[in-house]
């Protein structure tokens, strides 16, 4: 008897303190304080009858974007027909947390100025100067992942006549985690690069690439009153957001045996991220 009730009691704590969204994490997008007056002109940001405040869901959902968006991390070479690569990235990524669309649109009210994304890749040479990749991604404390591929084809790659290497690649992710925020991301990069011997035992291969982003943010229903039982007067959703982000990034590949270092930076919109690739040859 005496369990029953100890059972009973903590279900019931449970359920009065730990709601749908108090499982949301700081860095997960809270869209629900994106709302501006209600047309009977309350003085809180969501009265009964709540307006999407869509300019600062555009913003909100372009950085989300931009962390999500696929990075380069490689040389415009490709690692050849035999070539099979493992790798775990990190990207490092600036936001404007003082902007009044991150204090209300994430969870903690009080983000850091730099969030940061894992990630891991795997890609696979393919004939005739192709290769092709798939990855997660997974942005630290929040509930938000990231699925996505790549195509990269090198037009230019180990010629003499020509010593510099050329590649265009297409990618696209899709983000998954959040209940209302709807994001996917695709890029378009071309790579210019140079691969160099170094002392017979590593190579060396900078680059830089032009590697323009397209954020597609849409939402689901939000519910501007959460905890309080669905109200359709208190509901409401944002009109999709297409915009293209302007990305340009330098980096280099160390390659020493089986495994390759990448750093590079990304700068985009007075915003930079420092994404690093470590990676595995087979």
């Amino acid at each position: 008897m005496r369990a029953s009730i100890g059972t009973a009691a903590l279900a019931a704590l449970l359920t009065t303190t730990v709601g749908a969204d108090a499982w949301a994490l700081d860095n997960d997008p809270a869209l629900d304080r994106l709302c501006v007056v209600d047309e009977a002109g309350s003085a809180t940001p969501c009265g009964k009858a709540p307006l999407p405040d869509q300019a600062a869901f555009r913003d909100l959902s372009r950085e989300y974007g931009m962390m999500f968006a696929p990075m380069v991390l490689a040389p415009a070479e490709t690692m050849g027909i035999n070539g099979f690569q493992l790798n775990l990235q990190i990207g490092i990524h600036t936001i404007n947390a003082d902007e009044d669309y991150w204090v209300r649109g994430v969870e903690d009210g009080d983000p850091g100025s730099v969030l940061t994304t894992m990630r891991f890749d795997v890609r696979k040479g393919l004939p005739y100067s192709f290769e092709i990749g798939m990855n997660g991604a997974y942005l630290l404390e929040s509930e938000l992942w990231s699925f996505g591929g790549a195509l990269k084809w090198a037009l230019n790659e180990a010629i003499d006549a020509f010593p510099v290497d050329i590649a265009v690649r297409g990618s696209v992710n899709r983000v998954v985690g959040s209940p209302t925020l709807e994001l996917t991301t695709a890029g378009f990069d071309l790579i210019v690069g140079k691969s160099f011997g170094a002392g017979g035992v590593a190579n060396i291969a900078p680059y830089i690439s032009y590697s323009p982003a397209w954020v597609i943010a849409g939402s689901g229903v939000v519910d501007a009153t959460p905890g309080d039982g669905e109200d359709p007067e208190a509901s409401f959703v944002f009109a999709s957001e297409t915009q293209v982000i302007h990305r340009f990034v330098l980096g280099s590949r160390f390659i020493l045996g089986a495994f390759n270092l990448t750093p590079e930076i990304a700068v985009a919109q007075a915003l930079f991220d420092v994404h690093i690739n470590v990676g595995v040859d087979f």
